[in-house]
């Protein structure tokens, strides 16, 4: 699992970007969550083609911290056991984690990633990734939290009740 992504990592970088974050790449392993919203924003307001679809813009995304703290919690957990999956402690899938850090949920998508150091570099490659584009790009999705843990990344999507 590992090895496969590695490959499907590096071969992102190589994928002609179908839309741009317009972020530069620092280096810096420490990222302000925040930035991902900015980031997610710039793209919806634009519209993007995500695989073959193009998507059309749709309304910007609010910061909302109980979506924070459910994918704080996911990054912390796969961080802990180094390993990059949708499903979290006891078999919880996004959903649960949503409804644990209380949020009253009719809409959610969550996006994963591991390894990149910025919020550019995973930004690019959720972009050229065309289901986790479409999550970005999500017109139900209403409100963001988004967290990174170590190598890990999470960013939660969702609509209140």
């Amino acid at each position: 699992m590992k090895f496969f992504a590695s490959i499907l990592f590096f071969s992102t970088l190589f994928l002609i970007q179908s839309c741009s974050s317009g972020q530069t790449s620092t280096g810096n392993s420490s990222v302000d969550p925040q930035d991902l919203l900015q980031a997610v924003n710039k793209i919806r307001s634009k519209g993007c083609k995500c695989g073959g679809t193009y998507m059309p813009p749709v309304k910007p995304l609010k910061w909302n911290t109980k979506l924070e703290k459910a994918a704080s919690s996911h990054s912390a957990y796969m961080n802990n056991r180094k390993r990059l999956s949708h499903t979290g402690n006891k078999n919880s899938n996004p959903g649960t984690r949503i409804s644990n850090a209380g949020y009253k949920w009719r809409f959610y998508a969550e996006n994963i990633a591991m390894g990149q150091r910025t919020v550019s570099d995973v930004m690019n490659s959720w972009i050229n990734s065309a289901g986790h584009c479409r999550n970005i790009m999500n017109k139900n999705a209403t409100e963001m939290g988004a967290a990174k843990t170590g190598a890990y990344w999470t960013q939660v999507f969702a609509a209140p009740q």
